[in-house]
């Protein structure tokens, strides 16, 4: 007798694998000393970070649609399974960085603000900005860094991710979604 699979055990793994190569990716960044401090380096680790997730919620939504509903999958059941694997990976890669942030290095946060604030200033006084405006944009950075705690990154991670992966899951689901031959 063959054991069925549910929609939170398929997702469940799904989500840990996802969760897991994040955390990879976070921590090749942090060894290599590739920190977002410029536009440039923001666009390519987000670009990355999304090529990662799409392929993971794709292949969720493709394998629990063949593997578990026989070939076939609702709009609405496709959302819910890329919804459910964003979900699972979130909360293990928010916990992840939380302990990072706590334990591992405490003061990240605080260099890659610091090291943004330092690109930032020297990108406006090259392009010749007002002395006024980047006084402004320094002084956000600031407030920026006296506001940046462990717990609010957490909770900012969790929910930013949430609608992030709601909307991913949108897109990809419609692709995803096959349903049933009406004349078979």
């Amino acid at each position: 007798m063959e054991k069925k699979t549910t929609l939170l055990q398929f997702t469940l793994n799904y989500g840990a694998i996802l969760g897991i190569v994040s955390v990879i990716f976070s921590l090749i960044l942090y060894i290599t000393g590739f920190m977002p401090v410029n536009i440039k380096r923001i666009v390519l680790i987000s670009l990355i970070g999304l090529a990662i997730t799409i392929v993971f919620v794709s292949a969720g939504m493709k394998g629990y649609r063949d593997k578990v509903l026989g070939g076939t999958i609702t709009y609405k059941q496709a959302l819910l399974v890329g919804v459910m694997i964003v979900v699972f990976s979130t909360i293990l890669t928010s916990f992840y960085n939380l302990i990072f942030n706590l334990y591992i290095d405490p003061e990240y946060n605080s260099k890659v603000i610091e090291a943004s604030k330092n690109w930032t200033y020297d990108w406006m006084n090259n392009i010749g900005a007002p002395e006024g405006q980047i006084e402004d944009t320094m002084e956000r950075y600031d407030k920026q860094l006296e506001n940046s705690t462990p717990l609010k990154t957490f909770f900012q991670s969790l929910y930013m991710s949430a609608i992030f992966g709601f909307i991913l899951s949108l897109i990809i689901a419609a692709f995803t979604k096959k349903n049933r031959n009406p004349v078979a």
